[in-house]
């Protein structure tokens, strides 16, 4: 069981409603480095931070970071699912950083932003299911706000070779590939 995981050390802010059980702070930032990921089963994304104030809090959820200060999207904007299970992996893709993207919101927003990184859960019964695995990516949107999408909720950008067209018509693989069954 893993439950914590290092990601790439980003500088970001911390919606200070968070650091005061949200009865105060509305509106303020504190800055601070994202150095972890959290993920508990039937939970949003959650961060390990550090402030600038040497304070270090865990459980920072995704919808209270941002990369600068900018008006909150409501959580169930800022990721489609929650974290599957306990066991997961972190990777900062190469070939996606720095890569623009469109994410379509819940609220049907198509909205702007770059790749930061992605996590991907293993050793969880959906995560085994071939129509049910997700991952997060991890973008910072043209706002600042953060969110964490799966790969059908994204058009990747890339004007030297992508042109972005995706069929609507495309399906989620239900069956699960295999040589020995």
């Amino acid at each position: 069981m893993f439950a914590l995981g290092e990601t790439p050390y980003t500088k970001m802010f911390v919606r200070n409603e968070f650091l005061f059980d949200e009865r105060k702070g509305h509106g303020e930032f504190t800055p601070a480095v994202v150095f972890a990921y959290r993920s508990e089963p039937a939970r949003v994304p959650m961060f390990q931070v550090m402030l600038d104030s040497g304070a270090q809090w865990a459980r920072v959820p995704i919808h209270m970071i941002c990369s600068r200060p900018c008006v909150a999207l409501p959580i169930e904007q800022t990721c489609w699912w929650d974290s599957y299970g306990y066991d997961f992996t972190v990777l900062a893709l190469p070939f996606l950083k720095n890569h623009a993207v469109t994410a379509l919101g819940r609220d049907g927003v198509i909205r702007k932003g770059n790749y930061l990184f992605t996590v991907d859960w293993i050793k969880t019964g959906w995560s085994e299911i071939s129509d049910q695995h997700k991952n997060h990516h991890i973008i910072v949107l043209e706002t600042g706000q953060w969110i964490g999408y799966p790969n059908n909720r994204l058009v990747w950008q890339d004007w030297s070779w992508i042109t972005p067209a995706p069929n609507k018509e495309w399906k989620t693989p239900s069956r699960t590939y295999s040589v020995e069954r």
